[in-house]
């Protein structure tokens, strides 16, 4: 009896491991025009895109459910998500022009499993062909000061400025490399009273902050930080560059600067297209 058992059991098992070699990936549909909002059970811990023409942005700063997938032209891919609970989530993307749904609630049960459990072969075959070598790349500290003293010794080819109270928040360069965006600013204090930074922070922005239900808003961290000061004297002008992750703007996104002084009531918002 316990022979016939043991019998069953495996084959049982056998069963299910065949059933998961072939369990497939879903499809999800993004565009350049519009956010495909992607809401997961738990927060987000990471997400990998599998290529260039798509951006999956969610909050790096401050661990959040909500991930933003954009795309444009281009051939498929793979997105790959970590939830903070270990569980893993993998999806095939594709460019559509027509998109049928711009918000997905995704259920726990469409985790394909956790990031410690031993994947089936197929699922963990796509994931390594498709994500291992688009994993953010780590750049040496060396690499990144030089590049950003390289961009403030470059002419200025940006000039997007909001002045306020005789303070000026302005863009002066935007370079892309890889997997990254170079981003030099300016801060000029002509207001009489020196001025104690307390933050720089960049977003990408849809919709109007006055209108909540319409209005989202992705930080972009810096993942490097040249040469910026803590304080702007008055008559001063500061030029210092963020290193963000690499991000493209939709038809009706904008890039949102805040520039709040520490301690103070003084506040410089730049919404601009690039």
């Amino acid at each position: 009896m316990i022979r016939i058992f043991l019998v069953v059991l495996v084959v049982s098992l056998a069963n299910v491991s065949v059933a998961q070699e072939k369990q497939t990936l879903d499809t999800i549909y993004a565009n350049s025009t519009m956010n495909l909002a992607l809401f997961f059970p738990t927060n987000i811990r990471q997400g990998i895109v599998g290529s260039e023409n798509f951006v999956f942005s969610y909050n790096r700063d401050r661990a959040q459910p909500l991930g933003l997938l954009k795309a444009t032209k281009g051939n498929p891919s793979n997105l790959l998500v970590i939830t903070t609970d270990g569980k893993v989530y993998s999806y095939i993307i594709k460019h559509s022009v027509n998109l049928t749904e711009m918000n997905r609630f995704v259920s726990v049960d469409e985790s394909i499993g956790h990031e410690h459990q031993r994947l089936p072969p197929v699922i963990r075959d796509t994931i390594i062909s498709n994500s291992s070598k688009n994993v953010r790349k780590q750049y040496p500290e060396v690499f990144l000061e030089r590049s950003c003293a390289a961009i403030l010794e470059q002419r200025e080819r940006k000039n997007i400025m909001k002045r306020k109270g005789g303070m000026s928040l302005a863009i002066k360069n935007m370079v892309y490399y890889e997997d990254l965006v170079f981003l030099q600013f300016e801060i000029k204090n002509e207001s009489g009273i020196d001025f104690n930074i307390d933050y720089l922070k960049v977003a990408l922005v849809i919709g109007n902050d006055k209108r909540k239900a319409s209005y989202q808003s992705v930080p972009l961290v810096p993942q490097y930080i040249f040469k910026m000061p803590d304080k702007i004297r008055h008559g001063e002008t500061s030029r210092f560059v963020y290193v963000i992750p690499k991000f493209t703007l939709g038809d009706n996104e904008k890039l949102k600067l805040s520039l709040k002084e520490f301690r103070g009531n003084r506040e410089l918002v730049l919404r601009q297209k690039l």
